[in-house]
């Protein structure tokens, strides 16, 4: 989970905060309970706060990755496609994803061109920004989904003109830049308007995607990591990070069983209650131990009542 603004991070990393408020499942379920207004939960026999526009982070990037499964579908996009990592660095934006494109990179070892389908790996499992903008110019989503790197480029980078217009100008000139980036309160309060999207609509879109082949085999690539049991349980997931948002979409599948279909955002956390967040990822285990537990659902949906 490696989309958040990389400065926020080591800033709050090296004063030595290391909030205990998520540390855990039920760490995470205080907090639901605590703070209703501001946390989203969708799963079987929830819906907490379903159709108010949450910030998702990068958990948003489900919606290209469902656009492009229907190009593919559709033979608009071939997932063989080769695109120029030339162009796919000239969307990068260095020190703003957490290191996410530089470990696409050394993931892919490419050579002049990538694959459709790698750029998409790369928005799935880094998380790369610069692969998800990429891929919503290729399939021409401008007013479905939001340009991550546009908005950073207005917001912090002296850009005056519309987050599409900031993009590309940015990539039409073709020379990266490293942006100074203000304080957690500042980018905090921008995290919090930006990539909104109402919670139901990203359930609605990964559950039309747990029934798709080429959908399935990115969003389950932690699935190839070593010590995952396939045999008992089946994990698809993207998650999302920017200052004081943490979100997660994810599905379980147990053997001969339908997926379960879990959609959790947390918005305006406090600076340290967000750094444990991302030491311990409690939310997801938040969400394995609901999709698990039936006594720790039962809590979970008395809580939000």
């Amino acid at each position: 989970m490696k989309t958040l603004l990389s400065l926020a991070l080591t800033a709050l990393l090296s004063t030595g905060l290391h909030d205990t408020g998520l540390r855990d499942a039920d760490d995470v379920l205080a907090h639901l309970k605590a703070h209703q207004k501001d946390v989203a939960l969708i799963t079987p026999g929830i819906r907490h706060n379903a159709h108010v526009p949450m910030p998702f982070a990068s958990a948003i990037k489900i919606l290209h990755l469902e656009a492009y499964a229907d190009a593919v579908r559709a033979g608009s996009a071939r997932s063989d496609e080769k695109v120029q990592v030339a162009r796919w660095n000239a969307y990068h934006l260095p020190g703003t994803d957490g290191g996410a494109h530089e470990a696409a990179l050394n993931r892919l070892r490419p050579g002049a061109t990538v694959t459709l389908d790698q750029l998409v790996s790369a928005m799935i499992e880094e998380s790369d920004n610069a692969a998800a903008d990429l891929l919503r110019d290729r399939l021409r989503l401008h007013g479905r989904v939001p340009t991550i790197n546009g908005e950073i480029l207005k917001a912090f980078g002296g850009c005056p003109s519309d987050p599409d217009t900031c993009l590309k100008n940015y990539v039409t000139k073709g020379e990266q830049i490293r942006l100074q980036l203000p304080g957690w309160d500042r980018q905090a309060a921008w995290a919090d308007r930006v990539t909104r999207v109402k919670p139901s609509v990203i359930h609605r879109t990964l559950t039309r995607l747990t029934k798709d082949e080429l959908a399935r085999k990115h969003l389950e690539w932690p699935m190839r990591r070593p010590g995952a049991a396939p045999d008992k349980l089946v994990i698809g997931a993207k998650g999302g990070a920017l200052p004081g948002v943490v979100t997660e979409a994810m599905y379980t599948v147990k053997p001969g069983r339908e997926p379960v279909v879990t959609v959790l955002a947390l918005r305006r956390l406090p600076a340290a209650t967000w750094t444990s967040a991302l030491e311990s990822y409690a939310h997801q285990q938040f969400i394995l131990r609901m999709n698990t537990d039936p006594a720790f659902h039962r809590r979970v949906r008395a809580a939000l009542k």
